[in-house]
């Protein structure tokens, strides 16, 4: 019987009808990488909302200058020097203005080895699964050191002429989230209140309230379940401008709920949908610094590139934090991060290269290899674009 051709259509074959069958293959292992890579990350790639980024081209670094306060208007006297110093041999009247550089790290690679042997003997793929893994893992350790430097603009000293020192509510008494904030309407009310605070806080330093970003702990979420005057579905306990008894107490919101259109709330508590608060558009990450970092040895695993600086080789440096909650090393439960829009964002970035991604067949090992990588920078700008509710022992 002659031999016959029977016509299949090949899986990975691409629609320009290369003769390549596999050509498809790296764009699908890339595409579940970026798609991971996305969902997991909450901080990075936030161009125009809280960060500026710059692409490199045969650099290393890149610059941004930092502009002062405004210059203050005099009246003037005909006939005299109008002079941009309010008295000679002063400077009260300039702008101050610096630049900040911002240098790339190393490659921040994850990669592994899937043998052969594996995939030959599974009945189920693997390809996806550890692609959705490699994309994860990259997006946390850029989100964790991003949340790093979003803490530490907060706590940061006062410039003259340029920015007061940073935005931070602090709650003594405990190192805890929860103690300090509960899950029950006494946790509620305590954020509320620090909230309400931090924001004071950025309207004074006239900071626009549009594209204000609250990233909130898991704990902080459960417990703003309990705030009434948050979610619509609790205000029906009482009238319009009375108290809410037996939720947070008999007298203390008097006022109608912050949210209160009429009936319609931007948060649901059943689907556990979180609206607006206090001028904040909120995000749960579990990415906020909770642990100790300052360390210069001794840190393993994915602590050892989360606080790895290539500027000095070490783990010291701008990604170093102790967020343990003692007295002098607050930890965070809420970060603030804005102003993007306006000039002024809280983080900048370098970008020597996107989010690569590499697959191939190693038949020295029996293996098949998979890699993610990408190369960047980061680094505090503006740190009056950035806040912090942050809890301590005392």
């Amino acid at each position: 019987m002659p031999s016959q051709n029977v016509n299949f259509e090949r899986t990975l074959l691409s629609t320009t009808s290369d003769a390549n069958t596999r050509d498809m293959a790296m764009t699908i292992f890339s595409g579940m990488v970026l798609e991971s890579f996305q969902t997991a990350s909450v901080f990075y790639d936030r161009a125009g909302e809280f960060m500026s980024i710059k692409q490199l081209n045969g650099a290393a670094s890149a610059q941004w200058p930092i502009i002062g306060n405004d210059p203050f208007g005099s009246y003037h006297v005909p006939g005299t020097f109008i002079n941009e110093q309010s008295s000679m041999g002063t400077n009260d009247k300039r702008i101050q203005m610096f630049q900040k550089t911002i240098t790339t790290d190393e490659y921040l690679v994850n990669g592994l080895d899937i043998p052969f042997t594996d995939m030959n003997v599974l009945h189920f793929d693997v390809i996806g699964p550890f692609a959705t893994k490699l994309g994860r893992n990259l997006a946390k350790i850029l989100d964790r050191k991003i949340a790093i430097l979003a803490t530490k603009a907060s706590l940061a000293n006062a410039v003259t002429d340029v920015y007061a020192t940073g935005m931070q509510i602090n709650r003594t008494g405990s190192a805890t989230i929860a103690t300090a904030y509960p899950p029950s309407p006494s946790g509620a009310y305590n954020f509320r209140v620090d909230l309400a605070a931090l924001a004071q806080k950025f309207d004074e330093a006239s900071i626009p309230e549009s594209g204000r970003y609250m990233f909130i702990t898991p704990a902080i979420k459960t417990a703003l379940r309990f705030e009434p005057a948050f979610y619509n579905s609790i205000s029906s306990a009482g009238v319009y401008g009375t108290a809410v008894s037996g939720v947070v107490g008999t007298s203390v919101f008097q006022a109608a709920p912050s949210n209160y259109t009429g009936g319609s709330s931007m948060s649901d508590i059943s689907s556990r949908v979180i609206g607006n608060l206090e001028g904040f558009q909120f995000v749960v990450t579990n990415n906020l610094p909770t642990t100790d970092l300052s360390a210069a040895t001794g840190l393993s695993g994915e602590d050892l590139a989360v606080a790895y600086s290539s500027v000095t080789g070490t783990t010291g440096g701008k990604y170093q934090i102790n967020a343990l909650g003692t007295a002098s090393n607050p930890r965070p439960v809420a970060v603030a991060l804005c102003s993007a829009a306006t000039g002024s964002p809280a983080i900048g970035m370098v970008q020597a290269t996107g989010l690569q991604t590499h697959m191939e067949d190693d038949q020295r090992r029996n293996t098949k290899f998979l890699k993610a990588q990408l190369m960047c920078g980061l680094d505090v700008l503006c740190p009056w674009s950035a806040g912090s509710i942050t809890v301590t022992a005392s």
